[in-house]
């Protein structure tokens, strides 16, 4: 019998089965500290042979890494499409509860969920059914108060997180990938699997009490957001499923409430020590 193989990422909790026993699996050590035995809220299962069946209409493309096909109210994202020996298609039902992974016969290797952008994309499509988002940032947890240093590739997240990581009191969630959810009154930041250069992955969460969009410069300041709107700086360093009209509109709407409620600022840095000590001072006032 398969055994079954259970994480937990941004308190939603994923099994993963199938013809594929979990001895023959690729864990990547960034997935360790996300394993769990808990409740389940999406069923993955694994199939080691192709799906059969037809994709649909193409409706989102994101060459070459995944596009989206609908068909009959299900979702089938073909991944990795142009590498037909590494080619895997994640399918899903909406609202999703059950997901399965199909490999093709082409695909002698890498016969797990965790290569490619698999989990990631099952996590974006999850968090758009009203339950949050993923953003780009550098995310810490600073004597019990979350922070996210947000921004695009080559902004900093990883050269920041390497420098908190020395500070006493703080801990690296990620220095890529954060995942931001409200729990009651509060919006919370999860550390994911999904790091940058800096391989930090920590499945812990805080709550979320500032916001910090990063730009490169000649000194340290801090900068009130005004002439563009913080959720405008949020679409193009987060993953938007604009696949999705209502998980769009979601989307929007938390990314609102968010911004109203947890202070956004703009961080100019120069990418030293120095950065550190500027935001502490900043933030003990």
């Amino acid at each position: 019998m398969c055994k079954t193989l259970h994480i937990k990422i941004a308190d939603l909790s994923i099994s993963i089965e199938g013809d594929i026993p979990v001895d023959e699996w690729e864990i990547p050590s960034a997935y360790e500290p996300f394993i769990r035995t808990e409740k389940t809220d999406i069923h993955l299962r694994l199939h080691r042979k192709g799906l059969n069946s037809k994709l649909g209409k193409k409706t989102f493309d994101c060459p070459p890494i995944w596009a989206l096909y609908r068909q009959n109210g299900m979702s089938f994202i073909r991944i990795l499409h142009e590498l037909p020996a590494l080619t895997r298609t994640l399918v899903l039902a909406t609202p999703i509860e059950k997901a399965d992974l199909y490999f093709t016969e082409k695909s002698p290797r890498f016969l797990d969920p965790f290569f490619g952008p698999t989990m990631e994309l099952l996590m974006v499509h999850t968090l758009a059914e009203g339950k949050g988002a993923i953003i780009h940032a550098c995310g810490i947890s600073r004597n019990g108060k979350g922070i996210l240093f947000v921004g695009e590739s080559g902004a900093g997240k990883s050269t920041l997180a390497k420098m908190w990581d020395q500070e006493p009191g703080v801990d690296v969630l990620s220095d890529d990938r954060n995942i931001v959810r409200k729990k009651g009154n509060q919006f919370w930041t999860y550390g994911t699997p999904w790091h940058g250069d800096a391989k930090f992955a920590s499945a812990e969460s805080v709550v979320l009490e500032r916001i910090f969009f990063l730009r490169h410069g000649k000194e340290n300041a801090i900068n009130e957001i005004k002439e563009i709107h913080p959720v405008s700086l949020f679409l193009t360093t987060s993953f938007p499923p604009f696949w999705d009209p209502n998980g769009m509109v979601y989307t929007l709407e938390m990314l609102t409430d968010l911004t109203a409620q947890v202070p956004c600022q703009e961080l100019t840095f120069k990418p030293d020590r120095s950065v550190i000590d500027f935001v502490l001072e900043e933030l003990n006032h």
